[in-house]
């Protein structure tokens, strides 16, 4: 039995676990795929107008941005056309918006959006501390 002092342990395993992380930043770089893209000012209008967000989970709601900068959100299984409405606002690659009623961390809020590729986009909060998803969706006409 050979004696591995403890110390020499540690520095294997930060070597396995530095090497880990290598290989996985090299694989981001080699499969750009794999990457989500923000969208800029221009496309993220052109999404916004071009038809209903289906949020992938229903209590999300289906989102309808309006070209006079009024937004509707429609719950499925509802009679309503819209559960609540708003505004909204494009800056640069971000969007904001205010609802009119619906309280809570929905009311208010501003996000950007990624492409994740085969139709499907995710929302992502701007201006907190931490990034953190609102909701995946896909495009309806």
């Amino acid at each position: 039995m050979t004696y591995v002092p403890a110390n020499n342990v540690r520095c294997t395993q930060i070597v396995h676990v530095s090497f880990i992380g290598f290989i996985f930043a090299i694989g981001l770089l080699l499969c750009p795929s794999a990457q989500a893209q923000e969208l800029n000012g221009a496309a993220l209008q052109k999404l916004a107008i071009q038809g209903t967000w289906v949020a992938e989970h229903p209590e999300f709601g289906n989102w309808i941005w309006n070209k006079d900068e009024t937004v509707c959100i429609h719950l499925p299984g509802t009679d309503k056309k819209c559960a609540d409405t708003g505004t909204w606002v494009r800056n640069d690659n971000v969007i904001c918006y205010e609802l009119t009623w619906w309280g809570g961390s929905i009311r208010k809020n501003c996000f950007t959006v990624q492409e994740l590729g085969e139709g499907r986009y995710e929302t992502l909060y701007h201006g907190g501390a931490m990034v953190s998803k609102v909701f995946d969706f896909k495009l309806a006409n």
